[in-house]
């Protein structure tokens, strides 16, 4: 689940997580999917606590900022 802001339980998103490791060294790897209105959120972090602060921050800028309707870039939010 993501939401947008610390009291955005109103504007609350269900998706997806999958839990895998990856290649290199066998590091936990979790991936979260969300369809928000006309799109879809995607977000890949190494622990579901860091993966969840990472959807809610999508979620509020797609929401907030309307960070969906800028064409022709991609946006990446690093848990680093």
């Amino acid at each position: 689940m993501a939401k947008a802001g610390k009291q955005g339980l109103d504007r609350c998103f269900h998706g997806t997580i999958k839990r895998e490791t990856d290649d290199e060294n066998g590091n936990p790897v979790v991936y979260g999917a969300i369809k928000l209105n006309d799109g879809n959120i995607f977000a890949m972090a190494p622990d579901q606590w860091i993966l969840v602060d990472m959807l809610d921050e999508l979620v509020q800028l797609v929401l907030d900022y309307a960070i969906h309707k800028i064409s022709g870039h991609d946006f990446i939010v690093s848990s680093n």
